[in-house]
């Protein structure tokens, strides 16, 4: 399985940001996204705050670190051009890759919830 370090070089990913949507492109094709939230203090959390929401990665590009490399571009975006600490977002329970992913670039465990019949958790990053 070829790793990012395979791709070439860096040279050859592009981050941006459009339309509420986080993108990373590896030689101009769309590989991974993230649609995310600028939310205000609520009921949920009393500070100012990003939710992601439908992050994914293209099947062909998975576990290749282009997600890393997202989250990552994604947490230099916040703090530095949003002026933002705070990061959430939701995943089911039993979304081993997913939590894994999330684990490994520092988000933790803020809530565990039910609905329906699926368990979710509620991750936090501060950056």
């Amino acid at each position: 399985m070829k790793k990012i370090k395979d791709y070439n070089n860096f040279a050859n990913i592009k981050f941006n940001v459009e339309n509420n949507t986080f993108k990373l492109y590896f030689k101009s094709e769309l590989v991974s996204e993230s649609k995310f939230q600028i939310n205000k203090p609520d009921y949920f959390f009393d500070k100012k705050y990003i939710g992601l929401f439908r992050l994914k990665t293209l099947t062909k590009f998975r576990n290749k670190g282009f997600g890393e490399i997202l989250i990552n571009n994604i947490f230099d975006y916040v703090k530095n051009n949003l002026k933002l600490n705070h990061i959430f977002l939701n995943v089911y329970t039993n979304n081993t890759p997913a939590l894994n992913l999330y684990f490994k670039t520092g988000f933790s465990i803020f809530g565990k919830y039910d609905d329906d019949d699926e368990s979710y958790y509620t991750l936090v990053k501060i950056l």
